[in-house]
């Protein structure tokens, strides 16, 4: 968590391309709030960003929610529906993540309607 610390306080490093109001904000969000930076054996960040599998799903409901109009039950069984076979279609090698810049065409597989997910960059 960027600003959390104690001994050590972590601040997360986004890549510049997505740090102004002005650049990709699906990209901003997703290293902003859903991605997870990996680390090195010594505890330090390594700059490679990742998103879980808990955490795509959470980024597929803000989306789906969003662009495709759908709220509470009817939001859950699409998701519920939709994302097993994306999650398992990008995550190939069965590690529980993806790299956070698969995350656009992950996203736009949930959806399923190019025209809803236009927006998604």
């Amino acid at each position: 968590m960027s600003g959390f610390g104690g001994y050590k306080t972590y601040m997360r490093d986004t890549p510049d391309r997505f740090e102004t109001e002005a650049d990709d904000t699906l990209m901003k969000s997703m290293y902003k709030t859903y991605a997870t930076e990996g680390e090195t054996k010594q505890g330090l960040p390594t700059g490679h960003f990742w998103v879980t599998q808990a955490d795509a799903e959470k980024a597929a409901t803000e989306v789906v929610g969003t662009h495709l109009q759908l709220k509470k039950d009817d939001l859950k069984s699409y998701v519920k529906a939709q994302f097993p076979a994306a999650w398992t279609r990008y995550d190939v090698n069965e590690e529980g993540k993806i790299e956070v810049d698969r995350m656009p065409a992950f996203l736009r597989s949930i959806c399923g309607n190019a025209e809803a997910c236009a927006g998604l960059q």
